[in-house]
């Protein structure tokens, strides 16, 4: 995810070998202890032999090698613009699947015209799709489906939600068959993950999911059309239907016929 290097800090006294990382507008070091830079912080910027000198709160440098150091440098100075680090330029076909940053969405369409809202269609080149819970992940491989192979899915999930996660992106990702390889600030709410088919995967064939549909309703009774077969009658119906018929055929009694009538008895009387 972004840009990394292997490198020693120093900052003051401390000096630590480790891993350092531009991640969005942020300059982060992890080793012997930690280094979280917002470009909006950094009041100098330059480069010193082969250090990325940087004054915020004290002062660090990088040693991360010239070409390194000074490419580091004018990434910071001039950062890109949110669609030069998602990719999209005015000619992109660009898919849009539940994002719910209303102001994103005014600005790509300004960005470009040929978005399609509510669907991926077949090929396509640039899939955003919001993930605000973790079973919204479930689509993610359908998604993979429609994409081509050089195509990218960015998924959008909200910052600091308790109903999704990092670690929940990756594992949906890795299970849909794609890998994560760029995060990008959104906005102040939403952070989206770039996931790309890998190299080795590319230009295999591979099966669609299923897709699981609701099966139609039941005909309305009443409602058949001609040539089709009626309702079946009830078993309570069917049996009144045949006793009303079986009075009617000599020789054949009804079930209420073969019942003989019991002569009715006075009740005895009391002897006073």
């Amino acid at each position: 995810m972004g840009l990394e290097a292997e490198c020693t800090v120093r900052v003051g006294r401390k000096v630590s070998a480790g891993t350092a990382q531009l991640e969005g507008e942020t300059l982060i070091f992890r080793g012997d202890f930690r280094l979280e830079i917002p470009f909006e912080r950094m009041r100098e910027i330059a480069v010193d032999g082969g250090a990325l000198v940087v004054t915020a709160d004290d002062e660090a440098r990088f040693e991360l090698g010239g070409p390194v150091a000074e490419r580091w440098m004018r990434l910071i100075k001039q950062p890109k613009g949110l669609f030069e680090k998602l990719e999209i330029g005015p000619q992109s076909r660009v898919a849009v699947v539940d994002v719910r940053d209303s102001l994103f969405l005014t600005a790509l369409r300004e960005r470009t015209s040929n978005i399609a809202e509510g669907r991926v269609p077949e090929g396509a080149s640039v899939v955003l799709f919001g993930a605000e819970t973790r079973e919204a992940l479930r689509k993610i491989p359908l998604i993979r489906a429609r994409m081509i192979d050089t195509g990218a899915v960015w998924i959008v999930r909200p910052k600091g939600s308790k109903s999704i996660s990092e670690g929940d992106i990756l594992e949906a990702v890795r299970d849909a068959g794609l890998v994560d390889t760029k995060v990008v600030a959104l906005s102040k709410a939403y952070t989206a993950h770039k996931c790309v088919i890998p190299l080795e995967m590319r230009g295999q064939l591979r099966r669609r999911p299923p897709v699981l549909t609701i099966p139609p309703s039941a005909p309305v009774l009443g409602s058949t059309t001609a040539g089709a077969a009626a309702p079946k009658p009830k078993a309570g119906a069917a049996s009144r239907v045949a006793a009303k018929k079986s009075e009617g055929v000599p020789g054949k009694k009804s079930p209420s016929s073969t019942k003989k009538s019991e002569p009715k008895t006075e009740p005895k009387k009391k002897k006073h």
